[in-house]
């Protein structure tokens, strides 16, 4: 585990945990949203050295990374999440269970409905009892729909790649047009479903202004990639944090 050079006994920003399914990644944050530590953990039982390394935390925000996702407007959500995950996904030979976050700042009320492992026992509340389950997922959203308003493209991608899987964003004008999660990460995988998304969204490259914006841990093959059919592609914030970085969307 990182130590980093904080007094993390007097240290009173937010405290950010994310799970992606195999690995513990945190982000401790000042108010203003600058990275005093991190570190990526492989087991759930560091959870309790956390919790007595941050005990002033002003805020302790709990996500999944990069889970299954489905979105559908926040009216109808209520009791249908596991049909609807089921219906856009297929059915799960796991035990999963679900969970639904809102928004109203992508122009309409809407519920982003995540799978995941969440039990009974929730051994993440158990460690801190205080905290709130959020979605980074969602946070990313919002933030890139803020980013394609601001910047003016035709169309914006926003790809985070994680270790096993990457979620993927597309933005046209000031709209969000589809969000997805894949675990196709070797040879063209990425490149593919992005560019299949695109094309049935209607979305031509040779006639289109499309940006694209990579976070997470994406190779130089993969930029390289994109690159030869987008002629903005670039790399997003926080890339010291590498595939912890989606966190950071965690914090409101």
């Amino acid at each position: 585990m990182a130590t980093g050079e904080t007094e993390h006994s007097r240290f009173n920003g937010s405290l950010l945990i994310g799970w992606d399914g195999e690995c513990l990644h945190w982000v401790a944050a000042s108010p203003d949203a600058e990275v005093i530590d991190h570190g990526k953990e492989e087991e759930l039982a560091a959870l309790d050295v956390l919790a007595q390394r941050f005990p002033e935390s002003n805020a302790v925000r709990l996500s999944l990374l990069r889970p299954v996702c489905s979105l559908i407007p926040s009216a109808v959500s209520t009791g249908i999440e596991s049909n609807v995950l089921a219906l856009q996904h297929g059915p799960k030979t796991e035990t999963f269970a679900s969970k639904s976050f809102h928004s109203e700042r992508l122009g309409e009320d809407v519920a982003l409905i995540e799978s995941g492992h969440w039990v009974e026992e929730d051994m993440f509340l158990k460690a801190f009892p205080m905290a709130q389950w959020t979605s980074a997922t969602l946070g990313a959203i919002e933030a890139g729909l803020q980013s394609a308003r601001r910047d003016g493209w035709d169309s914006s991608v926003h790809i985070d790649v994680g270790e096993k899987r990457a979620l993927m964003m597309h933005f046209r004008g000031d709209t969000l047009r589809w969000c997805s999660v894949t675990e196709d990460l070797a040879g063209d995988g990425i490149l593919y479903h992005v560019v299949n998304a695109l094309h049935r969204d209607g979305v031509e490259l040779e006639n289109a202004r499309c940006h694209v914006v990579f976070t997470g841990v994406p190779d130089e093959r993969m930029l390289s990639q994109f690159r030869r059919f987008f002629a903005s592609v670039e790399r997003g914030l926080h890339v010291e944090l590498g595939s912890t970085a989606l966190l950071m969307h965690a914090r409101t």
